[in-house]
């Protein structure tokens, strides 16, 4: 049961925010062009209609996120966010070099003028050879993750009246001679956000004064986690404001289905995500539908398989019509989590579902949400003096034969 407490005695606020994950699979090699314009097509469209952040990730070799490369697609949707927040979720720190990661970051950070979240992991191991395709020992994974953070952390603090930075660890070599640049917008770095599920890494990212972003997880877990990352903001001292920020821009990540009713959402579910992998499907022949609702009452008759996928569906899936959808989400923002990150792109290469669901989201959920942006950046280092330059023709996004879409900016 999750306690009864507000938004407002947790986070000294009761808004919402509405963020949105551009995490598609491609079949193959087609997909990766088409996606990567759909992607970036999507995230101006959502920064237009009231997203508070828009979040692209990191993945390598499995046809998961062909893009690749959120830092990348950051840069190029600079201009066009508006007021919307960009956020990686998530980059997998230990594949990078920190000092290149740093400067990468930090250049992103200014153009985006501190609208930025960078969200870091350990990485995955078990759903594609990442660690071993890179030259890395997965039974290492904690261990080169916590070395480069460190280093990424004393690249931001260093100054370079502080004399040269050496770096001689195990997974980090190397140094810093000068000064890390381009300097970050924000100070003393952007904003970082951890992404993790693990309780105790919750606490940390509280006592470090990062953002918190937690994987599929139900509402009941998801609050406790909460509770564990405001007690390392109190444990750290941090001042009220402070907390307040870190723990509205923190979420959890959700898939969303919407449709006109309930019965065709869990049909829409069931086409889109019914064969993800992580769904063992050879000895349960039961719906989507009927995971998620035995996951809600809490049957304890079923077998260990059964109660995976029960699991599963009611961590991940968000399914219904636009009144069902709301309520989960406002369910949400009554339990002390004031963001949400919503995917509408589930399961592999469906714009027309996708399209489908984002579109009533936006014209039947969203209104009812009341969704609110975060606050322009004020602990800055300092102001960038001029605007974006313009790209293309007459500002456009694209030029007419480039390949890429030709979209305008945002509505700030």
């Amino acid at each position: 049961m999750i306690a009864a407490f507000t938004l407002a005695s947790i986070s000294g606020s009761d808004a919402m925010y509405i963020a949105v994950f551009m995490g598609p699979f491609a079949r193959g090699p087609r997909d990766d062009r088409p996606l990567i314009n759909y992607c970036l097509e999507g995230a101006v469209r959502a920064a237009a209609d009231g997203f508070s952040l828009v979040t692209f990730g990191e993945q390598h070799f499995n046809n998961y996120e062909p893009y690749c490369n959120p830092l990348m697609m950051g840069a190029r949707l600079s201009p066009f966010l508006g007021e919307t927040y960009f956020g990686t979720s998530m980059c997998p720190l230990p594949y990078h070099n920190p000092i290149m990661m740093a400067e990468n970051i930090n250049v992103l950070d200014q153009l985006l003028e501190g609208r930025l979240i960078v969200g870091l992991s350990a990485g995955r191991v078990g759903f594609s050879p990442d660690f071993e395709n890179f030259g890395l020992d997965p039974a290492h994974q904690r261990a080169i993750y916590a070395e480069k953070y460190d280093a990424l952390m004393r690249l931001w603090g260093h100054r370079p009246d502080d004399g040269p930075l050496r770096f001689d660890g195990k997974w980090v070599k190397g140094g810093m001679h000068g000064r890390l640049m381009p300097s970050s917008y924000r100070a003393p770095h952007p904003h970082i956000m951890i992404g993790t599920n693990t309780d105790e890494t919750c606490r940390r990212a509280g006592v470090e004064g990062n953002i918190l972003s937690l994987g599929p997880c139900t509402l009941e877990d998801a609050a406790n986690k909460f509770r564990l990352f405001r007690d390392g903001l109190d444990e750290a001292g941090y001042e009220d404001a402070f907390k307040s920020e870190r723990l509205v821009k923190s979420m959890v990540h959700h898939q969303v289905v919407v449709a006109s009713s309930d019965d065709q959402a869990w049909a829409d579910a069931e086409t889109m995500g019914g064969r993800n992998p992580m769904l063992r499907r050879d000895q349960d022949g039961r719906s989507m539908r009927q995971m998620f609702e035995d996951g809600v009452a809490g049957r304890t008759d079923l077998n260990p398989m059964e109660a995976a996928n029960s699991r599963f569906v009611q961590a991940w899936f968000i399914v219904g019509s636009p009144d069902s959808v709301t309520e989960q989400l406002l369910a949400h923002k009554r339990a002390g989590i004031a963001q949400v990150l919503t995917r509408f792109t589930v399961g592999v290469y469906n714009p027309p579902m996708w399209d489908a669901s984002y579109g009533l989201f936006v014209e039947q959920c969203m209104p009812n949400l009341a969704p609110e942006r975060f606050n322009p950046p004020s602990e800055v280092r300092a102001a960038v003096a001029a605007g974006p330059l313009p790209i293309g023709p007459s500002g456009s996004f694209g030029a007419p034969g480039t390949g890429m879409p030709n979209l305008q900016p945002a509505r700030s």
